[in-house]
């Protein structure tokens, strides 16, 4: 909402960030705003080194959920700020990292946790809503589903190593 009323306050383009939430507002500058969006296995000080993609979006917001910040151990047990519902535990999930493209940041943030709270089927259920999406598994391969870019070096299964070459960039999918 705060990239939006600024936009609209100062007639420009504006990109306002908070950790791996991103929203979107007024006019977006010619080929649209470059993020890098990248998954850090670890702490989120340590240098990252996980698999990364550059797209481009001209609105809407991106959102990030993921397994890797937010943790600790309780009793021997690696433990994260991702609640799911049913068991009132972290959730256990073959994702560690969820990223979305929706119509507002607010909705990406709801879509990416949810994937991620839903496990297995977080991809399908991404997909079923037409939402361009990037998931990188625990064992970190890249899958995209919703029309998001895939890596030049794209496998045909479903799954990437995620690090294509410095600087490819492209249109991540639905602007709704």
């Amino acid at each position: 909402r705060a990239a939006a009323r600024l936009g609209r306050a100062r007639e420009c383009g504006v990109l306002v960030s908070l950790g791996g939430d991103i929203g979107f507002g007024g006019r977006a500058p010619a080929g649209g705003w470059t993020v890098r969006v990248q998954d850090a296995p670890g702490h989120p000080r340590d240098v990252p080194d996980g698999p990364s993609d550059t797209v481009t979006v001209t609105g809407g917001g991106l959102a990030t959920s993921s397994t890797t910040a937010r943790r600790w151990y309780r009793g021997g047990t690696m433990l994260h700020h991702l609640i799911d519902p049913l068991t009132s535990l972290p959730a256990r999930s073959p994702w560690r990292t969820v990223t979305v493209h929706a119509g507002s940041c607010v909705d990406a943030n709801t879509a990416s946790t949810a994937a991620l709270v839903r496990g297995a089927d977080g991809a399908a259920w991404l997909a079923g809503r037409g939402l361009p999406a990037r998931l990188v598994d625990t064992h970190g391969r890249v899958h995209t589903v919703g029309g998001w870019p895939a890596p030049p070096d794209r496998t045909g299964d479903g799954s990437a190593d995620g690090r294509g070459p410095p600087g490819r960039s492209a249109r991540a999918g639905r602007r709704s």
